[in-house]
């Protein structure tokens, strides 16, 4: 799934707003909704950095970026790294134990990404159990690759980022969320856009 998918529905799942007459626990709140996005960004983080790194630096195209250099070292192994179960669960349990409520969601949220990515990634699968195994698991669904049935996950992921949208838009009012969540729902726009000009 996109990235903003992941943290639609981190979002949807594990904030909540700070309710009126606790105001003293605002500033903690930050820390909590900051390890929420962490936790639903990491996993895709070395795919950034590649990209910074590749358009910015080594001035590579976006072809050869996404056909060759993704699945080279050491991106691989980062990209196992970021995605690993045993990783997050190891610091899901670390936070119960240590009462760290921050640890909990940023590994809560790790978790809900790579359950999602899980069933919708076919020929670009993960190493999800490193570092045990290098194992992937090659659905049968992938969430944009049109031979393994991308166009009608692509929607189901459109309808889910869509339900997210409406129900933080109801859930938060701060106008600066409202507007990320704005920018959110254009990025399934400008996004494949994107790809759509860079790999043609």
């Amino acid at each position: 799934m996109m990235t903003p998918t992941h943290l639609l529905i981190a979002a949807a799942v594990l904030a909540r707003p700070v309710e009126a007459g606790r105001e003293a626990q605002r500033s903690r709140s930050w820390l909590l909704y900051l390890a929420v996005v962490a936790g639903a960004l990491v996993p895709d983080f070395s795919i950034y950095v590649l990209f910074v790194w590749a358009k910015f630096m080594a001035g590579i195209s976006s072809h050869e970026l996404w056909s060759n250099n993704y699945w080279q070292e050491p991106w691989q192994t980062y990209s196992a790294i970021g995605n690993s179960l045993p990783l997050y669960l190891a610091l899901l349990i670390l936070g119960f134990f240590a009462k760290w409520h921050w640890l909990v969601l940023f590994a809560l949220a790790a978790l809900l990404h790579i359950g999602f990515d899980l069933p919708f990634h076919h020929s670009d699968a993960h190493k999800h159990f490193w570092p045990f195994t290098d194992y992937r698991f090659h659905s049968p669904l992938s969430y944009w690759n049109g031979n393994h049935h991308g166009d009608l996950v692509g929607l189901f992921e459109r309808g889910i980022a869509l339900f997210c949208i409406v129900l933080l838009w109801m859930r938060f009012q701060m106008l600066w969320l409202r507007g990320v969540l704005v920018a959110a729902a254009a990025s399934y726009i400008l996004v494949p856009l994107y790809f759509w000009w860079s790999l043609s």
